[in-house]
């Protein structure tokens, strides 16, 4: 009969994996984010020539192979840099966020056995309410040695997250002066390192985190001794 792993293994493997899935989507958002760069098409130039198409609907219609296959692989690199950089942004702020709670449950003396996240129907995590826009100071944790580099981390996901929502405030006036302009571009270049300071924050919680489960790996310890 196989045994039941103990809570804070189980815990520190469930932590591990939305660490492992953050790495993996900031891999692929890259790495898409390259490609799409790399791929210009002004540098392309197109051939001015056309084939005619048959079929009931195209009625031998021209049609030019070159300019249709530029426009689509252009087309399909733009939305798949998208679709990558969402992915990182939701499963970094998964990270984060849901090591915080795991942490915050630990601190109170609680043994879940996995990190508790919401999903919507389409696959994007839904982060613990108690803990947005930006997860607490954690007293607890301030004998961690990398205690000052966690809450730096902290204030900087807090920095990026409220740039975006006045970048967003800023972006929904009709009219904008040229001051408020440079000011929108300042906030949207603050705001583009989120998913980068979610990440960040993810990697320190997780340390966190095993600082946190020292005491009762500890506990545990004894009371199998």
């Amino acid at each position: 009969m196989k045994a039941t792993p103990v809570w804070f293994n189980s815990l520190t493997d469930s932590v591990f994996a939305l660490g492992a899935a953050a790495r993996e989507a900031r891999r692929a958002a890259r790495t898409a984010q390259l490609t799409r760069e790399q791929y210009d098409p002004d540098r392309v130039r197109l051939l001015d020539a056309e084939v005619h198409v048959d079929g009931s609907t195209s009625g031998g219609a021209p049609f030019r192979p070159h300019d249709a296959a530029v426009f689509t692989i252009g087309d399909t690199l733009s939305k798949t840099a998208t679709v990558l950089s969402a992915l990182y942004t939701n499963t970094a702020l998964a990270y984060a966020y849901g090591t915080a709670w795991a942490i915050l449950r630990v601190l109170d003396g609680e043994q879940p056995a996995a990190v508790q996240l919401g999903r919507t129907r389409d696959g994007h995590y839904i982060l613990p309410r108690e803990l947005c826009p930006v997860p607490p100071v954690m007293p607890g944790l301030e004998r961690w040695n990398d205690h000052t580099k966690f809450e730096q981390a902290r204030r900087h996901l807090a920095e990026c997250d409220a740039a975006g929502m006045h970048a967003d405030l800023l972006d929904e006036q009709p009219e904008l002066s040229d001051h408020e302009a440079a000011e929108l571009h300042a906030a949207l270049d603050v705001a583009a390192g989120f998913p980068d300071a979610a990440y960040t924050y993810g990697e320190l919680a997780e340390s966190a985190m095993h600082f946190a489960l020292l005491g009762p790996k500890a506990q545990h310890a004894r009371t199998r001794g």
